[in-house]
C-alpha cells in the first residue's frame, strides 16, 4: 500500500489497508473533483422539446419506410426525435407497440455497377415482440460517441443502412445505422450519436449476418460499449465483476469478485478521472505479469469490459475512457493489489516466458 504525502485530510487517507483503505479513500474522494478535463460532460444536455407530428403509418400499424435514403452514411433520419429527449439515448426504455426495420442495400459486391445514391427501399420488416424488445435493448443502452474516426480494418463486403422506425403513440423515433464488413459505422436518431456498430447487430438479429461464436461466461463476452461509459469507466447500475486473465493455453481465466471486494473495486473506478481512452503503452515496461481484464456484467444491457495495464499510457482502459495515476482520488496500484487478492498473475502465452497474463 502507497502513501501519498500531503497536508490536507484528502492527502492523508493512506493509513489504512486492503478493502477498508480503499473503500476509505474513495468516501473521502468527495473531498476534491474525481474528473478530469476532457472526460465529457458529467450530463447530456436535454435534447430539444419537438411535438409529435403525424407520419405516414402503413396498414400493419408500422410507420411507413421512406422509399430511398439519400446518403451512404446511414446517418440520415426522416425525422428527428419528438416527443422525447433525443439526446437521453438512441430509443427511449420501453418497446413500442409497433417498431418497422428499413432495409437500404449500399454496396453490394455482386453488382455488375456500384450502387448510388439515392439507394431504395430492399426490406420493410414489422418486428415481432421478442424481436422488438431484443432491437430496443440494443439501441437503449448503445453508448455514446463523439463522430471521432475509429481504427478499422478494411474488408470489402456488402453493406446495408438501417432505418429503425419506433411509434409509441406520444412520441416517434426514428434510428439511422449502418452493417458493414467492417462493424465501423455508428448510429444516430438525429440528437444522439452512438460509436456503437448497431448496423452490424441489426443484421445478426434480423438480416442474413449470423451472428460470431465466442466463449461462455463474462470473459468471452464482446460488447461496443454501454450507456454512460463516456462519463464514467463503470456505469451506473449495481454489475458483478469477474477478472479475466489470459493463461498459457491462450484461454481466459476468470474470477468473480465477491462482496466488498467486488463493491470496492466499482467504487474505484468510479472515482477515477478519466479523459478519453488512449491504449498506448511502452514495449519495455517490466510490468505485463499485472496485467488483466476486468468485465462488468449489468441485469439488464450489454457489459462493459476494461483493460488494466501497469505502466501503460493510461493503466485503466475502456471502449471510450481511460484512466491513469495522475490526479486520481485513489492509487491505482493499490486497485490491482485489490484484485490480486482474489486473482493473483497467471502463467501466460509471452513467447519469451515472461509470467503474463496481458491481452
Amino acid at each position: 500500500m502507497r502513501t501519498r504525502p500531503g497536508g490536507t485530510r484528502c492527502d492523508r487517507r493512506w493509513a489504512l489497508t486492503g478493502v477498508t483503505a480503499l473503500a476509505t479513500a474513495l468516501a473521502l474522494s468527495a473531498c476534491g473533483s474525481t474528473r478530469a478535463p476532457g472526460a465529457g460532460p458529467a450530463t447530456a444536455l436535454p435534447g430539444p422539446s419537438r411535438a409529435v407530428t403525424a407520419q405516414a403509418t402503413a396498414a400493419d400499424g408500422g410507420l411507413k419506410c421512406p422509399p430511398s435514403i439519400p446518403d451512404q452514411q446511414g446517418q440520415t433520419v426522416p425525422q428527428q426525435p419528438q416527443g422525447v429527449d433525443g439526446n437521453a439515448r438512441l430509443l427511449p426504455d420501453r418497446v413500442p407497440p409497433h417498431l418497422v426495420v428499413c432495409g437500404y442495400p449500399v454496396m453490394d459486391l455482386t453488382a455488375t455497377e456500384p450502387l448510388t445514391a439515392p439507394f431504395a427501399l430492399a426490406t420493410r420488416t414489422l418486428a415481432t415482440a421478442p424481436e422488438s424488445s431484443a432491437v430496443v435493448e440494443v439501441l437503449t443502452w448503445a453508448p455514446r460517441g463523439d463522430g471521432m474516426p475509429k481504427t478499422c480494418t478494411e474488408m470489402a463486403g456488402d453493406e446495408t443502412s438501417y432505418l429503425v422506425g419506433a411509434s409509441y403513440g406520444d412520441a416517434t423515433v426514428w434510428v439511422a445505422a449502418k452493417a458493414d464488413a467492417n462493424s465501423c459505422s455508428g448510429a444516430t436518431n438525429g440528437d444522439f450519436l452512438s460509436r456503437a456498430p448497431v448496423g452490424t447487430t441489426l443484421d445478426e438479429l434480423l438480416g442474413s449476418r449470423s451472428r460470431p461464436s465466442r466463449l461462455a461466461g463474462p470473459c468471452g463476452d464482446w460488447s461496443a460499449g454501454r450507456l454512460g461509459d463516456d462519463v464514467t469507466l463503470a456505469p451506473a447500475g449495481e454489475p458483478g465483476v469477474t477478472v479475466c486473465r489470459d493463461t498459457v493455453s491462450g484461454g481466459p481465466a476468470a474470477t468473480t469478485l465477491e462482496g466488498p471486494a467486488a463493491d470496492a473495486v466499482v467504487a474505484a473506478l468510479r472515482a477515477l478521472p478519466a479523459t478519453r481512452a488512449d491504449a498506448t503503452c511502452p514495449m519495455d515496461r517490466a510490468t505485463v505479469d499485472h496485467d488483466f481484464r476486468l468485465v462488468l456484467t449489468y441485469a439488464v444491457g450489454p457489459s462493459v469490459s476494461l483493460s488494466v495495464r501497469p505502466g501503460c499510457t493510461q493503466t485503466v482502459v475502456g471502449g471510450y475512457l481511460g484512466s491513469t495515476d495522475e490526479g486520481a482520488a485513489i492509487d491505482l496500484a493499490d486497485l490491482v493489489d485489490l484484485v490480486e487478492a482474489s486473482s493473483p498473475p497467471v502463467p501466460g502465452p509471452d513467447p519469451d516466458g515472461v509470467v503474463s497474463s496481458s491481452r
